[in-house]
């Protein structure tokens, strides 16, 4: 209880702070121009609660007020704190007669200091007599207003009437008025069908414009950011909404003295006209893309800019990685689709994640989408992802752009567990979570299956009751090889000799291929390797007791050729001296190849 209680008390602390260092301005409006005999407000707005103190005004009648506001509102931006104070003060005046005129600035008291205001500049032209009061339905008979000569109408205004599709432009809704008028309700935003809408805050203030010879004041009171998401005419369709009118109501009396005193329009007494205004219908002529879409276009139209990274480059087996592709830049960001990535498809791949920051200063959509792909490595080795195109369509230059990203590449190494994982995994096959119990789960079957005896199944065919004396024959035959094989195999000298010429021909198969890539020195040491190699598995000597003279007399001993005696020392000699001799004077290494070879072949029928 304690904590929140010092929570609270220092949220306070920290509002009024807040409050404090905000800069005190008030700002004094008015309409610029006015009629003789027509009243208008004069307005101070400002962050501050305080004492309203008017200058003397002599060339206005003064008809009521000050008529104070006040209005405070907090939001949390981003984990910041930001507040927006609005306090107004409010006096109704009577215009008098004509010409131009300045009110003085006015003065607030806050606390111990004093803010004055602007000077505000108000023109008054001739209008109508004092006596002549305002129509009682200032539109149409039935209520409805939206005629450009109406004291009061709507419209709706786009900044752009002709358009790409995806192509934002802003549209506003705009009322102009020659009256004290005032929204009834809460107005309900424009349904622009065929439109992608985003909010945007209003001018806060208004202006002054002629319209077929009167002056009316026009603000903007709803504006939205517009994307056409179909080709061909739009059309935003009427909009109504309604408005009170204040209305002039004459004194009705005698025509005495006493009364004629009265009949001053100062004595006039005020009220609300309900009204309905509705707004012209607009159309919108939304342009087709041009055809020819490169590759890697998703819908984007406006100025963009592409990122993409890979969250690592290296991990193991069953670990996760992502690739993660940033779109920045102005146009229809919350519309854009996601990027085509080529990924390896022997690992899971799961739903693209999408994120989407925006923001809507300067009437334009601006900001950053991007799209994260989650992947878990399956497999070991070494992959690669394509490199990422994302074109879109420039509305400006009336061109299609593309941007690629870079080529990537990451490496899995092997896990400890991939070898003890009993699951067989099947590549592209995307796992995804169960949705519904009761339909992505079922039983096989519910109905009891039919049974069968015994003699009428496979259990009782005479073929199949011979399968297990068959088996255990066949069981034994092959105990026998086993142990035959492995007595043969025990004999270790029995082996090297069985395996003598293999080896000696992987040898020259080595041999050979150091010969096509030009390695010399290593071309004859192999040779002579597999010679005495040879010899010594054949003749169960251990390479290290090898010798010539040893060699000879077990030749001898087996009653080897001459022939291939000779040969065998001098295949011998040669690959010794080529191997450290100049460049010149070593031997041809294609026919020591062919040689050797031979040589191994005749020997593997004379030794036994």
């Amino acid at each position: 209880m304690a904590r929140k209680l010092a929570a609270l008390v220092f949220g306070y602390f920290l509002c009024a702070v807040l409050l404090n260092g905000q800069d005190v301005v008030f700002t004094a409006t008015a309409p610029s121009v006015v009629k003789v005999s027509e009243q208008f407000e004069y307005v101070v707005e400002g962050s501050e609660r305080g004492d309203m103190r008017l200058p003397v005004i002599e060339d206005f009648q003064l008809l009521g007020g000050p008529y104070s506001s006040f209005s405070s509102h907090s939001q949390w931006v981003n984990g910041k704190m930001t507040q927006k104070t609005l306090v107004s003060f409010t006096y109704v005046f009577r215009a008098l007669k004509e010409g131009e005129y300045t009110i003085p600035p006015a003065t607030v008291k806050v606390g111990r200091k004093e803010y004055p205001t602007n000077a505000v500049e108000v023109v008054v032209t001739a209008g109508s007599t004092p006596g002549q009061a305002v129509p009682s339905s200032p539109g149409s008979q039935d209520g409805t207003t939206g005629k450009e000569s109406d004291p009061v109408f709507l419209r709706v205004i786009p900044s752009k009437n002709e358009v790409y599709m995806g192509e934002q432009f802003v549209s506003g809704l705009k009322v102009y008025t020659r009256v004290n008028t005032r929204p009834a309700s809460s107005a309900r935003d424009i349904p622009y069908e065929g439109f992608f809408k985003n909010t945007v805050d209003p001018d806060e203030r208004a202006q002054q414009q002629e319209i077929g010879g009167q002056v009316y004041v026009s603000q903007v009171i709803q504006r939205h950011i517009l994307i056409p998401q179909k080709s061909g005419k739009l059309v935003i369709p009427p909009y109504e909404s309604d408005w009170t009118v204040q209305q002039r109501v004459e004194r009705q009396g005698g025509r005495s003295a006493f009364d004629s005193f009265f009949d001053d329009p100062f004595f006039d007494s005020y009220q609300d006209v309900p009204v309905t205004l509705s707004t012209l219908p607009v159309n919108i002529m939304v342009k087709p893309l041009p055809p020819g879409a490169p590759g890697g276009f998703t819908g984007g139209v406006g100025e963009f800019t592409m990122k993409a990274s890979l969250s690592d480059s290296e991990m193991e087996v069953n670990e996760a990685l992502s690739l993660k592709i940033i779109i920045s830049g102005t146009g229809n960001l919350p519309l854009l689709g996601e990027p085509e990535v080529n990924l390896p498809p022997d690992h899971d791949l799961y739903d693209v994640a999408r994120s989407l920051n925006t923001s809507t200063s300067g009437n334009q959509i601006s900001g950053s989408v991007s799209f994260e792909y989650p992947i878990i490595a399956r497999h070991a080795g070494r992959f690669r992802i394509a490199p990422v195109q994302f074109a879109w369509f420039d509305p400006k230059a009336e061109v299609y752009r593309t941007v690629t990203t870079e080529e990537f590449s990451f490496t899995v190494l092997k896990g400890e567990s991939e070898e003890s994982n009993g699951s067989v995994y099947v590549p592209g096959v995307a796992h995804e979570s169960v949705r519904d119990l009761g339909t992505d789960i079922r039983d096989i079957a519910r109905i009891p299956p039919a049974f069968t005896s015994v003699a009428a199944s496979l259990f009782g065919t005479l073929w199949y009751r011979w399968l297990y004396p068959t088996a255990i024959f066949l069981a034994l035959i092959m105990v026998i090889l086993i142990r035959m094989v492995t007595r043969r195999n025990a004999d270790l000298s029995l082996v090297r000799n069985r395996k003598a010429g293999r080896t000696a021909r992987s040898r020259l198969k080595n041999a050979d291929r150091l010969r096509k890539a030009d390695h010399t020195d290593r071309f004859y040491e192999e040779i002579g390797k597999a010679l005495w190699e040879y010899l010594s598995h054949k003749m169960n000597i251990e390479t290290s007791e090898l010798s010539r003279v040893m060699v000879i007399e077990q030749l001898d001993q087996q009653e080897v050729p001459e022939e291939e005696r000779t040969e065998l020392l001098r295949i011998l000699e040669d690959s010794e001296f080529s191997r450290f001799a100049p460049t010149s004077e070593r031997s041809d290494m294609s026919l020591l190849y062919r040689d050797a070879s031979k040589l191994i072949r005749k020997l593997e029928n004379s030794l036994k």
